[in-house]
């Protein structure tokens, strides 16, 4: 009577073939030249006889008479394990009790179902799939994008040159304390960032293990093995625009930049064309006129924009000067405001007024395209392509915002042409003119969050939709409330429930 146990005999057949790997033995020859033994480090191994004889003949050119050609013949022993449970397997041993301790490790990890393919692993370090990542994912995304950026600059890290098998959780953690601390070169960042690096290390990873058949044993960048940086003080900004701009600020601020320039050579800010034209004797002065404007009462955004829009009015210049340089000046602020339009091709002033009045982002700016405008309507039509979260949006425009739009030379199909290094090179130097050096570009939209809140009547999901915070928390962090106009909004709703 048949054995029913032998219904699973090609099963068993298959198992069968991975318990018996294929071993064989390999001889492999190489040539060795020795020169003499004053000169060890010319030693050199070929696989081919006719390379080492041109080397060797190479060394007597050179006067090494002595050189001698040497046949190293060396034994491997092979193994090939084939079955259908796992993928072929081939690797060499120096000798055979390694070979059969190899194949029986392998042997029972395929028959047990615990074999790990770790060969993809092995192969590739963390920049290894950076580069894939950054030629694949965000192949489609501009080369300024903050995850592009980002993951350019891990490229570079120490961090990227370790194989994936060895790649280990405390190094992933001892790159977030040396990021906080500033100890690879680099300032100290805030933890915000380090964070947002940490999640991209751990996305580039998933995908790897999930769809690149790299096999690990777990993910040395998840949350759940690397602690992320809590929340500290100063992750959250609430800067806003003051309503009264001190020009003492900036004052100071001019000076301190002066005296940089006049620094010796080595000195940080130091600059020879500086040097050439000053010396730290001479006294400077703005120019009186533009002075006295500037000590006008005004809001902070009046003097960041006339910061942007007119430079030229917080230069410095010599106190004492020649009547030749004093008629050059003269007509020099002639001719002052054309050259100021024309100057500012990309419009700076204009990019960050507008950014104040519709809340969007500095991309979605740079971006924008004069078919996505609808001034005869009132609004741009964001679409999807160009947003952060990708989903398309209305923003209405306010009458300044029309007006900005309206005014907006069109050279081409972009509405502002200009870059984004330039854009920020611009609002930094206009920060520092004004004195301003602890704001940021970003939180220009926090004003204008916070002003959506203040000024209109619209509610939380309808604010969320025109400026494209999809999370009513997130939202909450952009409005950045004023004690006084709070209470005196809580006011007038009382005052209007009264009636």
């Amino acid at each position: 009577m048949p054995n029913m146990c032998n219904a699973g005999l090609p099963q068993r057949q298959g198992l069968r073939e991975c318990e018996m790997g294929a071993i064989r033995k390999v001889k492999s020859v190489r040539w060795k030249v020795v020169p003499p033994d004053e000169c060890d480090e010319k030693v050199r191994t070929f696989k081919a006889e006719t390379d080492a004889r041109e080397y060797m003949s190479q060394l007597q050119l050179a006067g090494f008479a002595k050189a001698k050609k040497i046949q190293v013949i060396s034994i491997a022993w092979e193994v090939r394990i084939r079955s259908r449970l796992a993928p072929d397997l081939c690797k060499t041993f120096p000798t055979r009790k390694a070979a059969d301790d190899w194949v029986k490790v392998k042997d029972g990890e395929i028959v047990s179902r615990r074999f790990v393919d770790y060969r993809e692993a092995d192969n590739n370090t963390l920049g290894d799939l950076f580069r894939k990542y950054d030629a694949t994912v965000l192949a489609d995304r501009p080369n300024d994008d903050p995850a592009r950026v980002r993951m350019r600059c891990l490229q570079q890290r120490a961090l990227a040159s370790i194989v994936m098998t060895a790649l280990q959780p405390g190094d992933i953690a001892a790159y977030r304390d040396a990021r906080l601390q500033g100890r690879l070169g680099d300032p100290p960042v805030k933890g915000a960032n380090v964070n947002k690096e940490l999640e991209l290390m751990g996305r580039v990873i998933a995908l790897a293990r999930r769809e690149w058949k790299l096999h690990l044993a777990a993910n040395a960048a998840s949350g759940k093995l690397v602690s992320r940086v809590p929340a500290g003080e100063g992750d959250e900004r609430d800067r806003r625009l003051k309503d009264v701009y001190v020009p003492v600020e900036a004052r100071r601020a001019l000076k301190e930049e002066r005296m940089r320039s006049h620094a010796p050579d080595g000195d940080k800010g130091s600059a020879n064309a500086s040097k050439r034209r000053k010396t730290a004797d001479d006294a400077f002065e703005i120019d009186p006129d533009t002075e006295a404007l500037l000590a006008m009462p005004q809001s902070e955004q009046q003097a960041l924009l006339r910061a942007l829009r007119y430079p030229g009015w917080f230069t410095e210049r010599k106190r004492v000067v020649t009547d030749a340089t004093l008629k050059a000046r003269a007509k020099k602020k002639l001719m002052a405001p054309l050259k100021a339009r024309v100057r500012d091709k990309g419009r700076h002033w204009a990019l960050v007024s507008l950014a104040i009045e519709t809340a969007m982002r500095r991309g979605e700016l740079l971006k924008l395209r004069w078919a996505h405008v609808h001034l005869a309507r009132g609004y741009v039509d964001l679409p999807k392509e160009i947003t952060k979260n990708g989903k398309g949006r209305i923003v209405p425009l306010s009458l300044r915002a029309m007006r900005i739009l309206a005014t907006q030379p069109r050279t081409g199909e972009a509405v502002f042409e200009a870059s984004i290094e330039a854009c920020k090179s611009a609002f930094r130097r206009a920060r520092e003119r004004i004195g301003a050096t602890d704001l940021r570009r970003h939180d220009l939209r926090h004003e204008a969050t916070s002003r959506f809140f203040e000024q209109t009547d619209l509610r939380a999901n309808e604010i969320g939709y025109v400026t494209g915070h999809t999370d009513p928390r997130m939202l909450e962090r952009y409005y950045n409330k004023r004690p006084d106009d709070f209470v005196k909004r809580v006011k007038q709703s009382f005052n209007q429930e009264g009636k």
